[in-house]
């Protein structure tokens, strides 16, 4: 069967059909179909725990990078990527950690060293690196939003790095201070910035200017040892990856010991690996655990619920997890690092309230 360019060349000559061509181009591009909606339901509903339990968690799809955005291309667009070919999208090279900020998708990316922003809403896209004079990020690990400002740890920097939500840079702070900086996270009822240093085996805390207003680290019966993520709840409670020691480590906003959840072993509710971490409405912890390629869920006084996922690559499957966020809306993201994808997760009502 002929195709529309192709019964153009034999009407027209070379340079008329060629043009009639890009006419066309542009009218499908700029006349293009419906936007499709980013999560479809292709692999029928998969929840946890598996009936004939109650569902509590439901899997909703991945985003890998730009092109799984889905956006209607414009006329410009198309004409472009005509005349020079389609540009390599923006994709997702072993995320460490992720934020979500209304519809806004922020990911920490460590193997091409960026920050995307996707806005799952209008579908536009950014990526950003690039700090003052000729630098840029080296090995952004952690990430959070605050307001105006995104806040990214950056491991081999040894800081974090400020920067508005167009990815414009503003400021740095941390230096002197921060030796290995992973997990940060913010805590609105202290209005105070937690950053973990893997090196010192300490989280600090620092205002949003980058003030240090202190440590935490050996307030606990075993101190931290090299530590990872951090959450904070809406109580302001602490909740510290406290990878080495297997656990999790809970504080109070005033920085009060209040209890460890697991142990090493491998069963549920013990560690191998523990990774990423964030609490939902109701109080109850989730972490990642590297080894166990999964996310476990306790109450919030430290009882396993339940877990998710093994090792894989299919829909709820894990290859070296790291950060996770739970948003407004009850939706799980897990930055799937070796999978080079973002899995996103509805929390049930029975399982949110």
């Amino acid at each position: 069967m002929q195709t529309t360019v192709q019964r153009l060349k034999q009407k027209f000559p070379p340079t008329a059909a060629w043009f009639a061509a890009v006419l066309l181009t542009i009218a499908w591009g700029g006349c293009g179909s419906v936007q499709q909606p980013l999560f479809t339901d292709t692999h029928g509903a998969i929840v946890w725990p598996e009936p004939p339990e109650p569902a509590r968690i439901k899997y909703l799809g991945q985003l890998s990078g730009e092109g799984d955005l889905g956006r209607r291309v414009s006329g410009a667009e198309a004409f472009g990527r005509l005349i020079f070919g389609r540009k390599d999208v923006g994709v997702f090279k072993n995320p460490r950690s992720v934020a979500v900020d209304g519809d806004r998708l922020f990911v920490a990316a460590g193997g091409a060293a960026v920050i995307h922003i996707m806005d799952l809403k209008t579908r536009k896209y950014v990526q950003f690196s690039k700090l003052d004079g000729d630098s840029t990020l080296r090995s952004p690990v952690g990430i959070a939003i605050v307001e105006d400002n995104v806040y990214v740890s950056d491991s081999v920097l040894g800081r974090v790095c400020v920067f508005d939500t167009a990815g414009n840079y503003r400021f740095a702070f941390g230096h002197g201070i921060l030796q290995r900086p992973s997990g940060i996270a913010y805590g609105r009822s202290q209005q105070r910035l937690y950053v973990v240093d893997t090196k010192r085996h300490v989280v600090d805390m620092f205002d949003l200017r980058g003030k240090h207003l202190g440590s935490l680290g050996d307030q606990g019966p075993k101190g931290l040892r090299f530590p990872t993520f951090v959450s904070v709840d809406r109580q302001g409670r602490i909740y510290v990856s406290d990878t080495l020691n297997y656990c999790i480590q809970v504080f109070e906003p005033d920085g009060r010991f209040v209890r460890s959840i697991g142990e090493h072993g491998n069963r549920p509710g013990y560690f191998a690996h523990p990774s990423g971490i964030a609490t939902d409405r109701s109080g109850n912890i989730y972490v990642t655990d590297k080894h166990f390629e999964n996310v476990q869920i306790f109450n919030a006084d430290g009882q396993i619920l339940m877990a998710l996922g093994h090792e894989g690559r299919g829909p709820g499957e894990f290859w070296l997890p790291m950060g996770l966020f739970i948003d407004d809306r009850d939706r799980i993201f897990v930055a799937d690092s070796f999978n080079k994808r973002i899995q996103i997760f509805q929390l049930l009502e029975a399982q949110a309230r």
